[in-house]
């Protein structure tokens, strides 16, 4: 009879057994990815900080403004003794912005121009001058407390010698109208200054 050599075989595995450490190249696109992100976040707030307080006038259109203001304007309301309400109109001071040539662009500040004078909800008033002989008022929104927004009007031609102008009022990275409700269309005569 044969005799077997019996082996005791114990399994090893190829792959040595090391502690897991930290992948260099890893590491360094984390740190890329985060810098990046870190970046991109200092754009925005330096954009959004950019936009706060601005008036932007965009004359696109073959008509010079010769002036234009703006202001805002509310309603105080109270209550006499008899449960009758009662109020007053009240505007905060005008600010002239000047004159805008045709096919010209224009940026004022507006932070000295405070809203917070104003109790309870107000509209925004903007009036244009043109060098046609029309002027107009435009009034939009409900601002219902100090804004520090960016409010840009645009004004290009339309058919029949008409101006087409868009009132916005936003705030925010993206210009949101949520909280203002200001964003208009208006098609005006510069000649004189009817409103469609």
């Amino acid at each position: 009879m044969s005799k077997v050599k019996a082996k005791n075989y114990g399994y090893e595995s190829k792959k040595k057994q090391e502690e897991p450490k930290l992948n260099k190249k890893a590491i360094g696109i984390g740190l890329g990815v985060f810098g990046f992100l870190m970046a991109v976040v200092v754009v925005l707030i330096c954009v959004e900080k950019g936009m706060e307080n601005k008036f932007v006038i965009k004359n696109k259109s073959s008509h010079a403004i010769t002036k234009v203001s703006y202001w805002y304007t509310g309603y105080d309301s109270t209550k006499d003794e008899e449960g009758e309400e009662i109020g007053e109109v009240q505007i905060t001071e005008v600010m002239d912005l000047g004159a805008v040539a045709a096919k010209q662009k224009r940026k004022e500040s507006t932070e000295s121009h405070k809203l917070s004078e104003l109790t309870g909800e107000a509209l925004l008033c903007v009036y244009i001058e043109f060098a046609d002989g029309g002027d107009v008022v435009l009034e939009s929104g409900q601002f219902l407390y100090d804004f520090n927004g960016k409010i840009s009007l645009e004004l290009k031609d339309s058919a029949e010698n008409e101006v087409t102008a868009w009132l916005k009022a936003g705030e925010g990275l993206f210009n949101s109208t949520a909280v203002t409700g200001c964003d208009d269309v208006y098609y005006i005569n510069p000649k004189d200054g009817y409103i469609e």
